[in-house]
């Protein structure tokens, strides 16, 4: 009766570890794989992983050094996490990677540790399936640094990207251009059709400026209300100066008019500074706006051009 019971136990136990969603594996402290589940069996099928991976008998060990080999640069830092624990040098291992596939970005974390009350010294190795939270992480980190209404980078994402950006064009020596935007004739658009309409004007404005900001270095961002910037890294004041006038033209080209013939147009500050040493943000948004404050001064729709020497 005994022995029934015990043989239950064990066939509930060997249920339980092939149920698991995680993907397990047990090593011992020589990396040959003592057993795994079905979850790690799945998983090294549907990656056209090699058999050894969920071979009992084969040596993990060797199977993560192979993969650091063929150049897997992750690799190395689980092999060196797991063989801590082997070495009783850290009682755990935790390590978070990404595991993207063709059609799938996803993302894990590895845990490794001792397996207790055994008969010998063995080691569970456990990787949990964490993409739905980095997705979520991913999503709430895109939401705070961006502006909800147009997409465009907000007032944080932007002081962060002209910060980091004035440092590159410092280190390597080259132009920089900030192009501060107010919509002219917004208040009264949105007055008269309601905001909702305001709303699409603002995104149609938007849709444009992005559309200049196309390189790695640029970024457009919604400030707050009707108020815009682009920056422009590593570019002049010649190629600013266009660019801003394009803009311009385009957005009068929306032709979103109201009333008697009014039309939203935009009013741009351009601040440049060639071959750039050691400028600060501030100076940059300082001279930016006091160029469009020109610009409004003088009769709107229009750019007025700023360029600073170092």
């Amino acid at each position: 009766m005994k022995a029934q019971h015990t043989q239950e136990r064990m066939a509930t136990r060997a249920a339980v570890f092939d149920s698991l969603q995680q993907q397990i594996a047990v090593i011992d402290d020589t990396g040959s794989i003592i057993d795994v589940n079905y979850a790690w069996i799945c998983f090294g099928a549907e990656n056209n992983l090699s058999p050894e991976f969920s071979s009992i008998g084969s040596n993990y060990l060797d199977i993560v050094r192979y993969s650091h080999f063929m150049g897997d640069q992750l690799a190395v830092q689980a092999l060196q996490g797991i063989l801590t624990v082997i070495n009783c040098t850290s009682p755990h291992f935790y390590y978070e990677y990404p595991c993207h596939s063709p059609n799938q970005q996803r993302w894990f974390i590895m845990r490794v540790s001792p397996l207790q009350d055994g008969p010998k010294r063995l080691f569970v190795i456990a990787h949990y399936d964490i993409t739905e939270r980095k997705l979520a992480e991913e999503k709430a980190e895109s939401l705070s640094l961006h502006d909800p209404l147009t997409g465009l980078a907000n007032r944080r994402y932007f002081n962060e990207f002209l910060h980091e950006e004035i440092r590159r064009c410092i280190r390597n020596q080259l132009s920089i251009s900030l192009v501060m935007i107010d919509v002219d004739n917004f208040k009264g658009y949105n007055d008269h059709f309601g905001h909702l309409a305001g709303d699409e004007c603002l995104i149609k404005v938007s849709q444009v400026l992005s559309s200049f900001a196309s390189r790695p270095n640029d970024l457009a961002a919604r400030l707050g209300g009707d108020e815009f910037a682009v920056i422009f890294g590593g570019i002049g004041n010649a190629y600013a100066q266009t660019a801003a006038d394009s803009l311009r033209e385009k957005i009068s080209g929306l032709n979103l008019v109201f009333g008697r013939e009014k039309l939203v147009t935009i009013s741009a500050g351009i601040v440049s500074v060639d071959l750039l040493k050691h400028q600060s943000e501030e100076t940059l948004l300082h001279e930016a706006d006091k160029a469009l404050y020109c610009a409004k001064s003088a009769g709107r729709n229009r750019v007025i051009h700023t360029q600073l020497d170092n």
